[in-house]
């Protein structure tokens, strides 16, 4: 070992400094074998250049993880965006700090039904509306925390046999319930506190709703789908059923996520879980179709397929659409991303640590991706 210049080290010093360096050369092993298990724990892109993991969320309650959220959340008068997370019988606030790190502000527990999905409410900031049930949604509440002293609350919004909601803009819920004879559509509107405000009902179609979804670029629309593979479209202001169109038998029980409005036509893009494989059109997941509302004549644009080498018996368990993205979860744990105005699947994200993906969703405050696992793991992505 060469000495350092200038004074010449004593054998205690020379020991002491042997002794320094070797532990620092343990430190360093020990950091880098961390590191290592950490990077193998990360979820591995197929295409990494479009998603990019910002952070990791772990739920330390230990339950089995339902769904996630991102919203604003006003604490003391600031606005930030915050993550709401949904276990069987809990649902959690977390807030940022940091760093990409997360700290847990508020939650709300449930003893009897459990939690099926949360609702988020746009243009609402201190209120997110939940689904519960077991198989099918029997409540939707409100889940609010007082002003004066904090205190989180929960509201009973509506009970019963409710088969579809949805959070709109201007601080509305839409949702269905009852059967055929005396199905209810009904909007709800929120007051600036998070109170419920006021009551609407809109015209029955007289068949079962499957899904809603807003019309982007008409704001008093409202779209749905139903059991018998019709498109129906409101009048949100007035209630009235404006138009009920059938699209192709072709894929049965399709759900809308996202409409928008062009030259008179309305451009819909649907899922399709029931969807088979076929030669023609390989594994259809979503489906851009063009609606003439005044012909309520339709016909197929493009459909958003899964990639070579992916295909097969991956039926699509669930999925979300935020402006020209499309994210679905497959039954082989892997989650699939496409770009609706190129038609291409354009990142995969496969299964992390063993564990499955069970959800995702888009931040609704940015464009990060949101994917969940059973066990309590949130990963955050920003989608390039």
């Amino acid at each position: 070992m060469e000495e350092l210049p200038g004074k010449p080290l004593s054998c205690a010093e020379k020991e002491k400094l042997k002794e320094k360096l070797a532990f620092l050369k343990r430190e360093y092993s020990r950091t880098l074998a961390r590191l290592q298990t950490a990077i193998a724990d990360l979820p591995a892109c197929l295409n990494p250049g479009s998603l990019q993991l910002v952070s990791k969320l772990k739920n330390p309650s230990g339950s089995c993880s339902v769904d996630v959220s991102a919203m604003l959340w006003e604490r003391a008068g600031f606005k930030e965006p915050c993550i709401i997370t949904a276990c069987e019988y809990a649902v959690s606030l977390w807030k940022p700090l940091d760093t990409w790190q997360w700290e847990k502000v508020y939650t709300w527990h449930f003893s009897e039904v459990p939690v099926l999905q949360i609702v988020p409410v746009p243009d609402v900031h201190n209120l997110v509306c939940i689904a519960l049930g077991n198989l099918e949604i029997r409540e939707i509440r409100a889940l609010l925390c007082s002003s004066d002293d904090e205190k989180e609350k929960q509201v009973l919004l509506k009970s019963g046999n409710i088969k579809a909601v949805l959070g709109l803009t201007k601080r509305r819920l839409v949702s269905s319930s009852g059967t055929l004879c005396d199905q209810q559509v009904e909007v709800i509107t929120f007051a600036g506190d998070g109170g419920s405000k006021e009551k609407q009902f809109l015209m029955s179609p007289e068949e079962t709703v499957l899904a809603f979804g807003e019309v982007q670029g008409m704001q008093e629309a409202l779209l749905g789908t139903t059991i018998m593979n019709n498109i129906v479209i409101w009048n949100v202001k007035t209630g009235q059923l404006l138009k009920k169109m059938h699209i192709d038998d072709s894929y049965q029980a399709s759900v809308c996520h996202k409409a928008y409005s062009e030259m008179g036509l309305l451009f819909v893009v649907l899922s399709h879980p029931c969807a088979k494989e076929s030669e023609s059109s390989g594994s259809p997941v979503f489906q851009l179709i063009v609606i003439n509302p005044k012909t309520t004549l339709s016909a197929g644009v493009m459909l958003y397929c899964l990639p070579q080498g992916q295909a097969g018996r991956q039926v699509f368990l669930e999925g979300d659409v935020k402006d020209h993205f499309a994210a679905a979860v497959l039954t082989s744990g892997t989650i699939a991303i496409w770009d609706l105005l190129i038609g291409q699947c354009t990142a995969l994200l496969p299964p992390a640590s063993g564990q499955q993906w069970s959800f995702v969703k888009w931040s609704g405050t940015d464009s990060h991706l949101l994917a969940g696992q059973k066990d309590g793991n949130i990963f955050i992505y920003r989608y390039l």
